[in-house]
């Protein structure tokens, strides 16, 4: 048995308190969790073993204490909580391997089914895997004025490069969430676009071409947008692009048209401290990989989209205006992590490499040589950045909350038009190797009354370790 990344963790957040950690000389604040939910175990070669990465607060607008929590567990499908942490209904990916008794348990139980590999799996061993998620509100399941609305946990099938709708309905005797996708979804990419790098050669060419399903190149990051047309952002897995999806009903079900899509650039041209020029892509820790997004949130109030590619910084993209093809300018890089820009060593083994940034001594024999500055590296954000959340938002102005893996911190952000400022910065007592966030402003009962802030804790404690606190003690500890 192995423990790997493990489950969510839930923590109150007071945003205007938050606000001012850490911005004027305090020292950071460590929140203590006010409930975890239990750590997850994941086993070498079973056939769906379970993998905590990105959580989803689903509100109960009845009855607030009663929201839903929904998080993805990779092969392991979707697993729901309670507001106490107690896991209330486990679904396990439509495309999904056959488990038996004789297998590692997983949450999901056994499924005595024949294996069921994606639709488009050449080689018949790839499977559903389910990445992010994230909430829709009053979803119409056909045409208006008369078609029902529903509240839908909306989920991104890596293994199957497909977008998934569950029906959230409490009231269920067979689980709170249903399967409504519609049987004939189409792939979210299709084709891929190359951007090789000659430091690191590949022997590609530059371009778009075919993308095979069991290449993994596929729908990765993703999060709502809702208006007069319900909408889905999606980022593709170790590639530069971004797609909007337009929900779509048909007869009871949800299906997705493509509606625009945004090709992030992973190569820069920048001048050092002395004004010189020159190129720079992030280390690439195998030949055939490149810089990839996973954590996005759309700001509905300002119709701005925030997009973190993980080595690479923060993306501020307007879409007021956006055409259907946007090709994004290394202008819309608000916040870069500390190791943009910087010089490298990348040590070959066979396709893979070793990435030693900013590095003491010289090259070894064989090392590939990426020159650098300190000129463009950010100030807060350790790489991996992954996981981002709206805190709050105004006419010109968004509170964002991001984190940053790399040294397990949480970074909140004021964004206006023109200009964007960090804020503060918190630690969580207990966790580390965050990648989803979701934040809620709504009071969730007398033990959230600003809100609740999802996290997904990849060092989870043994499950006779859970940490619980009024978050009343968390204000305390920010007093003078």
């Amino acid at each position: 048995m192995k423990r790997l990344t493990m489950w969510t963790l839930t923590v109150g957040v007071g945003v205007g308190v938050i606000g001012a950690v850490g911005a004027n000389g305090h020292e950071p604040l460590v929140l203590t969790p006010v409930v975890t939910t239990a750590p997850l175990f994941s086993y070498e070669g079973a056939p769906a073993t379970p993998d905590a990465d990105d959580p989803a607060i689903w509100v109960n607008r009845d009855d607030p204490r009663r929201s839903l929590l929904v998080g993805t567990a990779k092969d392991a499908g979707l697993l729901v909580s309670d507001m106490s942490g107690q896991l209330v209904q486990a679904l396990l990916p439509p495309n999904a391997p056959h488990v038996s008794g004789d297998d590692p348990p997983t949450p999901g139980g056994i499924n005595l089914d024949p294996d069921k590999p994606c639709a488009d799996s050449a080689s018949r061993e790839t499977f559903g895997r389910f990445n992010n998620v994230d909430i829709a509100y009053g979803v119409r399941l056909g045409a208006p004025p008369h078609a029902a609305r529903v509240d839908v946990a909306v989920v991104s099938d890596r293994g199957c490069d497909r977008v998934r709708f569950y029906k959230i309905d409490p009231a269920d005797p067979d689980g709170p969430l249903t399967d409504i996708t519609a049987a004939n979804v189409p792939r979210v990419f299709p084709e891929r676009y190359e951007q090789p790098w000659d430091l690191q050669p590949s022997g590609i060419v530059a371009g778009p071409r075919n993308n095979p399903v069991d290449d993994q190149n596929t729908v990765y990051g993703l999060t709502v947008s809702q208006g007069d047309v319900d909408e889905i952002f999606v980022t593709q897995r170790e590639r530069g692009q971004v797609r909007q999806l337009a929900i779509v009903a048909e007869n009871g079900r949800l299906s997705y048209r493509t509606t625009r899509t945004f090709l992030f650039g992973t190569s820069f041209s920048l001048e050092d401290e002395q004004g010189l020029v020159y190129q720079w892509t992030p280390c690439r820790e195998a030949v055939l990989e490149e810089p990839q997004s996973e954590g996005i949130v759309f700001d509905r109030t300002n119709q701005t989209l925030y997009v973190a590619f993980e080595t690479i910084g923060l993306y501020k993209l307007p879409l007021k205006k956006s055409p259907a093809f946007v090709e994004v300018t290394n202008a819309s890089l608000i916040e870069p992590v500390k190791s943009f820009g910087q010089a490298y060593h990348a040590t070959p083994d066979d396709d893979e490499f070793e990435c030693a940034y900013d590095p003491d001594g010289p090259p070894v024999p064989g090392d590939l040589v990426q020159v650098g500055s300190d000129a463009n590296a950010g100030r807060f954000l350790e790489a991996d950045l992954e996981g981002l959340t709206v805190i709050a938002a105004a006419p010109n102005r968004t509170l964002l909350l991001a984190s940053s893996q790399g040294d397990s911190s949480f970074h909140f952000y004021e964004l206006r038009q023109s200009k964007h400022t960090h804020l503060g910065v918190f630690f969580v007592e207990g966790v580390g190797d965050t990648d989803g966030v979701h934040y809620v402003p709504v009071p969730i009962g007398l033990r959230y009354p600003l809100g609740l802030l999802v996290i997904q804790n990849g060092e989870a404690p043994e499950p006779t370790q859970f940490l619980f606190l009024d978050f009343a003690d968390a204000l305390k500890a920010l007093a003078p």
